[in-house]
C-alpha cells in the first residue's frame, strides 16, 4: 500500500470524521465517493482510514468467520492429489492451478480463488509443505558466542619462492591470475573463521598444492584449540561452509558429527549466507595482508605469527591510530568484538577434545542399525564399555524396520547420533541418550505393564492429515495395503480421476485460415515430379482404403514392384485395383501380382 501524500492524507482524516457522524447506512457511499476522488478502490480507501486515521467500523467480527464453502472432502483430495505427484528426489509437480482443473473436471466445486485454497490447505495441513519433514535452515542470529561459525578458505596473492615472498601484481592476479598460479607448485591459502554472535576473526594461512582436508582439519584444531594469548576458543554448534569444502572433507565431517557440530554447506553461487565471513576474508586482506607489502615475512609460518599478532589487536580494538570496533544497528555503541565474545558463559564454551580423540573420530565411520520394533537401536558406546539401548519414539522419520546409521558422539553421557535420509536425500540428525531407567530385571521402566494399560504413540496433525489423504487417494485400503499399492506404483483414486481426457472434449474457437502467397519460381526450373512415398507408407494408406491387408504373395510383388517408393499419384489408382474383381485374365493378380500403373 503506496503512502498518501500530506494533504491525501488530511482528506482521510476529514472523511474519518464524516464517517463517525453519518447516519448508518450512508458510510459506504462516503468511502466509495473517496476513493473515485482519489482514484484508489474502496478496500484501499479503507485500509488508509485504518492506518492513517485510526478509523474503524466498529462492526462485529462474522459469525461464520474461520469457516469455508468448500467441503472437506474436495480440500483432502486436493491435498492428497498434490501429495501423490511429489518426485523421488521431492519436487513437488502438481500445483493447485492444475490440480484443480483436474478436480472439477471429476465432480469436485470449489468456489473460491487459488490462493484461498492453498490457505485452507496449508490451515488444515494438507499442503505438501506440512508433509514434509521440515528441512534445517541456518539461523539469522546466534543466540551467543560460539553457536555459529563460519569458515572459508581463499587462494591469496601471496607465495613463498626460496625463502623470499612474492605478491602478485593486481594487473597480473587478475589478467593472468590461472597462468602465473599455474607456475607455483606450492600456494598460500588463507583459512579465516568469523564467530556469528562476536564478530571474531581468526586468520590462519598454509602453503600447499591445493585445498586438502588435512589443511582445513589443521585450521579447525587453530582455530577452535586453547591458543596461548588468545582468548577465543571453543567447539560451535553450527558450522557454515561452502558445498567444495564440505564435499571434499568427508573426515571432517565425521570429526564434526562427533563433536555435535551441525554442518550446513550452502548451495553454489549463494556465499551471501555466509556474508560474516566473506567480509572477514575481505578484512584480512585489507587490513592486514596490505601491511605486507611494506614489512615482508618470509615464511608462512612468519606470515601466520604477524597474523595471529594482527587479529588480536583487532578484535581488542587496540590498533594505534584505528577504532575496529564492531558496529551494529542493534548495537547502542560501536563495541569491540573481544568485548562481545566474553558475554558468552562457561557452559556455551565446549573445550576441544585433544588432538588425538579428534584424530580417532576423524577416523571413526558411522554404523548401520535396524529399528527395531519397539522403536529403539543399540550400540555400543566408546565411553560405556558396554551396549546400551537408546530409544528413537516421536522422531520424524524414522519408522520400525529403518536403517538408520549411528555414531558415538564426543560431548554427553554416551550419547549418539542418529542420521536417517531424508525424502530429498539431505540427512536428518538427532542427538540421542541411552535409556537407562531399567528395574531389576533390565526391563524399561517406561514401558507399558502387560494387562494394565496400553500406550499408543499420539498420531501428530501432519498424520491425522496424511491418513486422510491416504484414504482419499486410496479409498478402502488399509494402511499396509496403501504401501503396497504405491510400492506397486498403483493409480491414485482407482484410475477414475480424468487428468488429462476432458482436454480432448474442448471446443476450440474456429479462425480463418490465413491465406498464403504463392512463391515465383524461375521459368528454366526443373519440373518437379510426383511425391514418392516409402512402401511401408502407402500400405498403410492402401489397407485402410480396401478394407483388408494384403496376402502374402500380393505383399512380396508389392514390395519388390515398389521397393523404390510408390508416387503419391498412383496410390488412388492402386487403392481401385486391389478393390477391382479378378478376372481370368488376370493371372498375376491372382498369383498375388499387379498390373503396371
Amino acid at each position: 500500500m503506496a503512502a498518501l501524500s500530506p494533504e491525501a492524507c488530511d482528506y482521510v482524516r476529514q472523511l474519518a470524521r464524516r464517517l463517525h457522524e453519518a447516519e448508518h447506512g450512508t458510510g459506504t457511499d462516503l468511502v466509495r465517493e473517496a476513493g473515485q476522488f482519489l482514484g484508489l478502490s474502496v478496500a484501499t480507501v479503507y485500509r488508509h482510514l485504518k492506518a492513517v486515521a485510526g478509523w474503524s467500523s466498529g462492526r462485529k467480527a462474522r459469525s461464520d468467520k474461520g469457516t469455508t464453502s468448500v467441503s472437506a472432502e474436495a480440500l483432502v483430495t486436493m491435498g492428497a492429489a498434490q501429495r501423490e505427484n511429489i518426485s523421488a528426489g521431492g519436487k513437488q509437480r502438481l500445483f493447485t492451478t492444475t490440480a484443480r482443473g483436474i478436480l472439477e473436471q471429476n465432480g469436485h466445486t470449489f468456489g473460491v480463488s487459488n490462493g484461498h485454497i492453498n490457505k485452507l490447505l496449508r490451515d488444515r495441513k494438507l499442503n505438501v509443505a506440512a508433509q514434509r519433514v521440515a528441512e534445517p535452515v541456518q539461523a539469522q542470529r546466534a543466540p551467543h558466542p560460539n553457536h555459529t561459525h563460519q569458515i572459508d578458505p581463499s587462494l591469496c596473492a601471496i607465495y613463498y619462492l626460496k625463502g623470499r615472498q612474492y605478491i602478485i601484481r593486481e594487473d597480473e592476479f587478475y589478467k593472468n591470475k590461472l597462468d602465473k598460479i599455474a607456475q607455483l607448485k606450492f600456494k598460500v591459502y588463507r583459512y579465516v573463521c568469523y564467530d556469528r554472535a562476536s564478530g571474531m576473526l581468526i586468520p590462519w594461512y598454509c602453503e600447499a598444492a591445493g585445498e586438502t582436508q588435512h589443511n582445513l582439519f589443521q585450521f579447525l584444531m587453530f582455530a577452535w584449540g586453547q591458543q596461548e594469548g588468545r582468548l577465543m576458543h571453543g567447539v560451535p554448534k553450527v558450522l557454515l561452509w561452502d558445498k567444495g569444502s564440505a564435499n571434499q572433507a568427508t573426515a571432517v565431517r565425521s570429526l564434526l558429527d562427533a563433536l555435535g557440530v551441525r554442518h550446513i554447506a550452502h548451495r553454489a553461487g549463494n556465499a551471501r549466507a555466509k556474508g560474516g565471513v566473506e567480509n572477514g576474508n575481505n578484512i584480512v586482506e585489507v587490513q592486514f595482508e596490505s601491511r605486507l607489502k611494506f614489512q615482508p615475512v618470509q615464511s608462512v609460518e612468519e606470515l601466520n605469527a604477524a597474523a595471529f599478532a594482527w587479529a588480536n589487536a583487532y578484535c581488542a580494538n587496540l590498533i594505534p591510530g584505528q577504532d575496529t570496533r564492531l558496529r551494529r544497528i542493534g548495537l547502542p555503541a560501536p563495541t569491540a568484538r573481544l568485548d562481545l565474545w566474553q558475554l558468552i558463559t562457561a557452559e556455551q564454551v565446549r573445550v576441544l577434545p585433544t588432538l588425538e580423540v579428534c584424530q580417532a573420530f576423524m577416523r571413526s565411520k558411522a554404523e548401520d542399525r535396524q529399528v527395531r520394533g519397539d522403536q529403539s537401536v543399540t550400540f555400543r558406546h566408546p565411553s560405556a564399555g558396554r551396549t546400551l539401548p537408546y530409544s528413537l519414539k516421536g522422531f520424524d522419520g524414522i519408522n520400525v524396520g529403518d536403517t538408520v546409521q549411528v555414531r558415538g558422539l564426543i560431548y554427553g553421557e554416551c550419547a549418539i547420533q542418529v542420521q536417517v535420509e531424508r525424502y530429498n536425500g539431505e540427512p536428518l540428525l538427532y542427538r540421542v541418550e541411552p535409556s537407562v531407567n531399567f528395574d531389576a530385571y533390565g526391563q524399561d521402566m517406561a514401558a507399558a505393564v502387560t494387562g494394565d494399560e496400553y500406550r499408543s504413540a499420539p498420531h501428530t496433525e501432519a498424520q491425522h492429515a496424511a491418513k486422510a489423504m491416504d484414504e482419499a487417494a486410496y479409498p478402502g485400503m488399509t494402511g499396509d495395503e496403501i504401501k503396497a499399492a504405491r510400492d506397486k506404483r498403483a493409480t491414485p483414486f482407482g484410475g477414475k480421476m480424468n487428468a488429462h481426457g476432458y482436454l480432448q472434449d474442448i471446443e476450440h474457437p474456429a479462425y480463418l485460415q490465413r491465406q498464403g502467397s504463392a512463391i515465383d519460381t524461375p521459368a528454366h526450373a526443373a519440373p518437379v515430379g510426383p511425391e514418392m512415398l516409402a512402401p511401408e507408407m502407402a500400405m498403410l494408406r492402401i489397407a485402410p482404403a480396401i478394407g483388408r491387408n494384403l496376402t502374402p504373395e500380393e505383399y512380396a510383388f508389392f514390395m519388390r514392384r515398389y521397393a523404390d517408393g510408390v508416387p503419391e499419384d498412383q496410390v488412388a489408382a492402386l487403392i481401385a485395383q486391389y478393390q477391382a474383381p479378378a478376372v481370368a485374365d488376370e493371372p498375376l493378380r491372382a498369383a498375388g501380382g499387379l498390373r503396371a500403373v
